[in-house]
């Protein structure tokens, strides 16, 4: 047994024998075996006992681990968490609340003590049970293979690894250790308890499974095994799609070229999409089937402008070109639109030059007789510049977000009204910038959308004399 964990501590969990471990240790046998293990090996520990206060026999298991520690001449610390409450506040199970609190503690201290690793002792039971647990839920690929021996970036940490030695080992290999060197483990009587979904399928589901083929842990153990190579290929195909379709992210958003993720295998798109959402929520686990469906559904529908909540305040934003995956509370448009802030108002008059936040500015010049007659204004290709007939305008001119009940008379409507409103929504302004659009105002009246309408009201005509040229553009380097 030795031999064969020095083997996978190196090759698979690929740890250096000088570099503090952190060993997560309950003080059952699976446990105080890899401790034990690991110490004999000659490895540099610190071990570590999350105390749930959820048994009135763990204050005394804190001591039993301890003094196995002591024993050992091992560095020892003892933390408690509150997962009860921790369950009600986030409304989550006891097993998960249980979960989260245990690797949040041994991660921080972790970082504080400088471990190389955070070590575990899941077992192949506890993988079989993994196993079981993620088909019941509907899992795909990344579920059905389990747990990994090394596992980083995790949802704790982004560059400490968790690692599980004892993955092939049966929990009755591991007995068979503990009773050779005599250890005492703790008896959980919680693992007895069947209101717990893994133990339901421990001491229920998996007898009835036995009943029908009496190998089939061994069996759900070499399917993981071999789902584990599968979903490695997979993963390889995925860093390529996601170089070739991510354009840029930040903080709370990722955007991708739509047409190039359209493109992939529709494999290879739920895995991007599930990488998408691990970005964002790398604690989320089990990601459903039917949430990953309905993002795809949306990308490969031809609304723009569109999006949808798609799990966990995380929403798909579909603009046509481009897509975006983006939490409730992300602001990405300083870095893609011009902005003004609602309540904001800017005066403008010629000839200056007005900066407008996120790197946009907007100049203004008077042009007069002869120059007028010369623009080629109604051939403009540019729709972030704009000619405005200074007779028809109340000076100065004001800037402005968009107000309840705005309206415009755009050029090409013979001078009916359209509300600004259904403007950008028929124009396909993109939803989030809506709200901020700089709109350029005479007196109440709006103007000039940027980018998409001119009012008709201020339009060059034949006998203009006199106008105001605008023009939005980012701000040039200097």
């Amino acid at each position: 047994m030795l031999d064969r964990i020095a083997n996978i501590l190196q090759r698979e969990c690929k740890l250096q024998p000088d570099n503090l471990l952190l060993v997560g240790v309950s003080g059952g046998p699976d446990s105080l075996c890899l401790m034990h293990v690991l110490h004999g090996l000659g490895y540099p520990i610190l071990a570590m006992h999350v105390n749930h206060q959820l048994r009135p026999e763990a204050e005394d298991e804190v001591l039993v681990v301890k003094q196995f520690s002591d024993n050992l001449g091992v560095s020892f610390i003892a933390t408690q968490v509150d997962v009860l409450m921790h369950a009600q506040e986030n409304t989550v199970s006891i097993e998960e609340a249980a979960r989260t609190l245990r690797y949040r503690s041994l991660f921080e201290q972790a970082k504080k003590c400088g471990a190389s690793a955070v070590v575990v002792g899941h077992n192949a039971d506890d993988q079989v049970e993994t196993i079981l647990m993620h088909l019941l839920r509907g899992s795909g690929m990344a579920g059905l293979r389990g747990m990994e021996y090394r596992a980083v970036p995790n949802p704790w940490s982004v560059d400490i690894p968790v690692v599980r030695p004892l993955l092939t080992f049966w929990r009755s290999e591991i007995q068979v250790y503990i009773e050779e060197h005599e250890f005492e483990p703790i008896t959980d009587s919680s693992n007895l308890d069947i209101s717990y979904f893994r133990n339901r399928i421990r001491h229920e589901l998996l007898p009835i499974l036995e009943s029908y083929n009496p190998d089939i842990r061994e069996v759900l153990l070499r399917m993981g095994q071999s789902l584990k190579d599968d979903y490695s290929s997979l993963q390889l195909l995925t860093d390529k799609a996601w170089e070739s379709a991510l354009i840029k992210q930040g903080s709370g958003y990722l955007v991708f070229n739509q047409a190039v993720f359209l493109e992939l295998p529709l494999s290879v798109q739920r895995y991007l999409l599930r990488r998408a959402i691990a970005y964002h929520l790398p604690g989320l686990r089990d990601v459903g089937f039917d949430s990953i469906e309905r993002g795809l559904r949306m990308l490969a529908g031809d609304k723009q402008n569109s999006q949808t909540d798609l799990i966990a305040g995380l929403r798909i934003i579909n603009e046509g070109k481009e897509f975006r995956l983006a939490t409730m509370q992300a602001d990405w448009i300083g870095e893609d639109f011009p902005v003004i802030m609602p309540g904001e108002l800017v005066k403008i008059m010629p000839p200056s030059t007005q900066l407008l936040k996120n790197g946009w500015q907007l100049e203004v010049t008077e042009i007069r007789i002869p120059e007028v007659g010369s623009l080629n204004w109604d051939a403009n290709l540019d729709p972030f510049q704009a000619w405005l007939d200074v007779n028809a305008l109340d000076l100065p001119l004001t800037v402005r977000a968009r107000k309840p009940g705005d309206q415009i008379k755009p050029l090409g409507l013979n001078g009916h009204s359209m509300k600004i409103s259904d403007l950008m929504i028929n124009l396909r302004l993109p939803r989030q910038a809506r709200a901020t659009w700089p709109l350029v105002c005479s007196g109440e009246q709006v103007v000039w959308v940027p980018g998409y309408r001119l009012s008709h009201l201020v339009r060059i005509r034949p006998d203009t004399s006199s106008a105001i040229h605008l023009l939005l553009s980012r701000k040039r380097a200097t």
